[in-house]
């Protein structure tokens, strides 16, 4: 930023004086000014060639007033006699304008000087070969000339002379001369002259008044009419007057002021209908603010709704998976079964919220949650639950999974799985034959320090995609292929799967033509985890009992299915179990018969779960009871309901039967008796 130096200021103040002189004046005074420039030129120019002129008269007569001396002064040079050339002197001074008058010697010694004595010249010139015999200037002053001529003694030639008889210098005259009369000369010429410019200039601005004032009264008029109008008056009209530009203005302006006196009525009576417009408006705004929170609530009434009767028959499903699991009594091949029941189950469970969270994703609010991931169990994971369905359809389907892969990075596992998962389930639907295949690779040297950059592809020998369907594909709602195929699917997965990757630092690409196959692929660059390379998994050892006395449980869900899944989950450890139905049978248990844990369901009939929770914590009694809610109502909102109630943990249906164990044993403090853990090789068992 530069800031105004102190030479600006002078020049901005005369800014500010001539912004407030009117166009009159100003016109006056640049006028003036230039009539003034002009005067002065015009004296300097007049004066200079006056001063010309009068210098080259003058300097003529001072050299023929020295050569005249120079001839009378002969004779005294040759006799040596002063008196010989004092009346020449004499008469020499008495010329206008010199001061002083010298006469020498041959060998420079003064003979006659008479005059005043002058102050010695700067400016000098020294006489020529050609000028011996003539007057010339010797030196000038400031104030004063000196011209100088030399004497000469000269012999007629004769015929009877033998040689040639030079000229004989006998001296010197000197003649000063005053510019005292060129000066006065000049000041008056420039005196004269100015005065005369003033005269006429005086005249001049004089008719110049008499014009601009002629000229300005019609642009004051309109000036004092513009005011009016600013001030609100409505009929303001100015006379057309003075010259053509003026009438034209005058003419505009009348033209203006009509134009907005006609759009001015028309704001008025636009005005008068304009708070029934904004009225009629707000009203419908509202309306439609209003059916947009009906809709958005009813969408969201939906979604939960889902959330709450899909997650409740997973939680059997998967409930009965783990307990059939815990049976030491399952072949390993009816263990491989349930693994893979849980694994499904898993996958519905994480679709279910994947549907949830779809308006976050939309909306920009999904936040990643990186965890350790190993990419090989990944593979492993993703191999067991597509397997099935790729042989059904008697499809090749392989997963390879690169072994320079690091054995864990940090990545949102869930998401990863959520995209891979989508990508694979296209390729085994619209795949009729041939093979899909999953690869997992590490990309050399690209990667960030302390980052592996993976890259995921996922590659089938179907159709294809014809070039002007492979950008539609990865819109909401849209599909390519059959009508069959498409009505397999929503047209939800691609596009939440370039969301996710976008989230996750890539890109998903497509490559493919009509006819030979597809391949999607992303890379990632993915931090690596501080895990070891030969790391050893180690199943959770089963729970067969806990330590100490045996502990009551109140179990509260009004679905029979819920109450016998949690019952067989327990009863085995050694708990004592009773049942409630609803949250008032919850509140007469615990006054007959206080129970060691609570586990409540939130919506119940007659009392639902939150309510009962309430209740229990206004008791001095059951306050400290510990309470831990079991609802399929698993948004955060839900949780914090639950908490905000006085639960005292929270978990989700349908949840993993070690993760409930943990909730029980930190409200208990308990201690697990367990089995001897069983470590397994990089391929969990199933």
């Amino acid at each position: 930023m530069t800031h105004p130096t102190r030479t600006d200021e002078p020049l901005r103040g005369w800014r500010r004086w001539l912004g407030d002189l009117t166009f009159q004046q100003q016109l006056s005074l640049a006028v003036a000014l230039g009539v003034l420039c002009m005067t002065l030129l015009s004296s300097v120019a007049s004066a200079w060639q006056a001063s010309r002129q009068t210098r080259l008269n003058l300097m003529q007569q001072g050299l023929r007033v020295t050569a005249s001396l120079a001839q009378q002064s002969r004779l005294a040079l040759l006799t040596g006699t002063a008196d010989n050339a004092a009346e020449a002197v004499s008469a020499t001074l008495a010329f206008p304008d010199v001061v002083r008058v010298e006469v020498r010697r041959a060998d420079g010694d003064m003979l006659l000087a008479k005059g005043p004595m002058v102050e010695p010249m700067s400016l000098s010139s020294e006489p020529s070969p050609v000028e011996r015999e003539a007057p010339y200037l010797m030196e000038e002053g400031a104030d004063s000339w000196r011209f100088a001529a030399s004497v000469w003694f000269l012999v007629d030639p004769s015929p009877y002379d033998v040689a040639e008889i030079k000229p004989q210098r006998l001296g010197q005259v000197q003649v000063v001369f005053s510019k005292a009369r060129l000066t006065e000369t000049v000041a008056n010429i420039f005196w004269v002259n100015v005065l005369s410019s003033l005269v006429i200039a005086v005249f001049f601005l004089a008719v110049l008044r008499m014009l601009s004032t002629h000229l300005t009264r019609p642009l004051n008029a309109l000036s004092q009419a513009m005011g009016r109008a600013e001030q609100g008056e409505v009929d303001v009209r100015i006379a057309a007057t003075g010259s053509r530009d003026l009438q034209g203005m005058a003419l505009a302006f009348n033209r203006m002021i009509a134009a907005l006196e006609e759009r001015g009525d028309e704001l008025h009576r636009h005005r008068d209908h304009l708070e029934e417009l904004v009225r009629n408006r707000t009203t419908e705004l509202q309306v439609a603010k209003e059916r947009a929170e009906v809709a958005s609530q009813a969408k969201t009434d939906f979604l939960t709704r889902m959330s709450h009767e899909l997650r409740t028959p997973l939680n059997a499903v998967m409930g009965y998976a783990q307990i059939l699991q815990m049976d030491k009594a399952m072949t390993p091949r009816h263990q491989q079964i349930l693994g893979t029941i849980r694994d499904s189950g898993d996958h519905l469970l994480n679709l279910i919220v994947d549907i949830l969270d779809l308006s976050r994703i939309e909306a920009g609010k999904t936040e990643l949650s990186p965890t350790d991931c190993k990419l090989q169990d990944l593979a492993a994971t993703l191999e067991d639950l597509m397997r099935i369905k790729a042989a059904e359809k008697q499809l090749a389907f392989s997963v390879r999974a690169d072994e320079h892969l690091p054995a864990s990075v940090r990545a949102d596992e869930r998401c990863l799985r959520q995209v891979l998962l989508n990508l694979l389930g296209n390729a085994l639907k619209f795949t009729s034959s041939g093979h899909v295949q999953l690869t997992i690779s590490a990309v050399a040297g690209r990667a960030p320090v302390g980052c592996a950059r993976v890259r995921f592809e996922v590659e089938d020998t179907g159709p294809g995609i014809a070039p002007q369907d492979q950008a539609r594909i990865f819109e909401p709602f849209e599909q390519a292929g059959d009508a069959r195929s498409r009505s397999a699917g929503t047209g939800l997965g691609l596009a939440i799967s370039r969301s996710l990757v976008g989230l996750m630092g890539g890109a998903l690409q497509l490559d493919s033509a009509v006819g030979q196959g597809s391949r999607f692929w992303f890379e990632l660059d993915l931090p690596v985890a501080r895990t070891s390379v030969a790391a050893v998994r180690t199943r959770q050892a089963p729970i067969t009992g806990y330590v100490g006395p045996r502990r009551r449980i109140l179990i509260a869900d009004d679905l029979g299915a819920n109450r016998q899944l949690l019952v067989a989950m327990l009863s085995p450890l050694g708990f004592e179990i009773t049942e409630a139905l609803h949250g008032q049978q919850v509140l007469d248990q615990v006054a007959t018969a206080p129970p060691d844990l609570v586990l409540m369901d939130w919506s119940m009939p007659v009392m639902d779960g939150l309510e009962a929770t309430r209740q229990l914590r206004r008791t001095e009694s059951t306050r400290e009871l510990p309470i831990i809610a079991i609802t399929a109502n698993a948004s955060v909102q839900h949780q914090e309901q639950a908490r905000a109630a006085g639960a005292s943990d929270y978990i989700p249906k349908p949840f993993d039967c070690h993760e409930l164990l943990d909730k029980i044993a930190r409200q208990l403090d308990l201690t697990w008796i367990t089995l001897p853990p069983i470590a397994s090789g990089s391929t969990p068992a199933h």
